[in-house]
């Protein structure tokens, strides 16, 4: 890999493209960029900074699903006066839509939906629809390669010979982490009992088994309500040192053959055994997404190479297990 690194820009709405997020934020690491965007709803208060950034950045990816965003006052997304602005820039821009059909039933809203995609096509340097995670980074990755070849950008080359400035980058770096986290910390003391209230809300984890009945085998669908918290539990005795990514599946699957015949009883009284149970993909992408914004188990960008990404429990993480135990 080159020791060249770029800013790269993300523009995406919140809600509905949250494996998406997760999946551009690994895959532009590991293609030697630095990727940036927001981890909160759009509004009038950030648009100034995401201005700021795509100013300085080397390039800007865009991520349609299927919602128009979150709307300014002007009845216009902040997706599509983010994507106003980068053109207006010059910026090369790379942007990618979901192939899958819309399930927007407004029809102002799918009016503006389709009037954004034409834009993506006609002024975006690479433009591509995607079917699926997997064919997802596969286009991101062709396009951001040939984004770095066609449009080079200055970049950030990362010193070696000049010891001296190199000391001072790393001297930075770390004074730059101790700001960081005594703002974690500043923001856990004020907002306690909001973190509290989170920590114990619940979601839905998606999953498939085989079910044995009367001598028949049926693929059962379900459902298992969790609190966040219960699932930092199945998740960190696994991850106190730094663990592949792919554990992830391994651990939430070995969880979920645990309880897969208890839940599976409950609509479904006679099955006297399961088999081949398996989270759904985007649980399982929610999960993580969701262990990431909570700081509790975050991926260490710094270990491993290529597409071996790692993740470690934080300390605050462990500080969360400690308050419910």
């Amino acid at each position: 890999m080159s020791d060249k690194r770029y800013h790269v820009f993300i523009s995406t709405a919140f809600q509905g493209v949250e494996a998406e997020r997760l999946k551009l934020e690994y895959t532009l690491l590991n293609l030697g960029a630095f990727p940036w965007q927001f981890n909160e709803p759009r509004n009038s208060l950030n648009t100034a900074q995401a201005r700021r950034q795509m100013d300085e950045c080397d390039y800007v990816v865009f991520v349609l699903s299927d919602f128009y965003g979150e709307l300014s006052a002007s009845g216009i997304s902040y997706l599509h006066l983010d994507f106003s602005y980068a053109v207006n820039k010059k910026k090369t821009i790379l942007s990618f839509v979901n192939q899958q059909p819309s399930s927007e039933t407004d029809p102002e809203m799918i009016k503006k939906r389709n009037g954004l995609i034409d834009l993506f096509k006609s002024q975006s340097e690479y433009f591509q629809h995607y079917n699926g995670l997997l064919d997802f980074e596969r286009n991101l990755r062709n396009a951001f390669q040939k984004a770095k070849s066609e449009f080079p950008s200055l970049g950030w080359v990362r010193p070696k010979s000049n010891d001296v400035l190199q000391s001072e980058v790393v001297r930075l770096r770390e004074k730059v982490a101790e700001l960081e986290q005594s703002l974690i910390r500043a923001r856990q003391e004020v907002s306690y009992s909001q973190n509290e209230q989170a920590e114990q809300q619940s979601f839905l984890l998606s999953f498939r088994t085989q079910a044995y009945q009367d001598g028949n085998l049926k693929d059962v669908a379900l459902q298992k309500e969790l609190t966040w918290v219960q699932a930092l539990k199945i998740l960190a005795p696994h991850f106190r040192q730094p663990t592949l990514e792919m554990h992830f599946i391994k651990v939430v699957n070995a969880y979920l053959d645990e309880i897969a015949l208890t839940e599976v009883n409950k609509i479904m009284p006679r099955v006297h055994a399961v088999a081949r149970t398996q989270v759904d993909s985007r649980s399982l992408q929610q999960l993580k997404l969701q262990m990431k914004w909570n700081n509790w188990i975050i991926p260490q960008a710094e270990i491993g190479s290529g597409t071996r990404i790692y993740w470690r429990l934080t300390p605050e993480g462990e500080r969360a297990l400690n308050r419910h135990r």
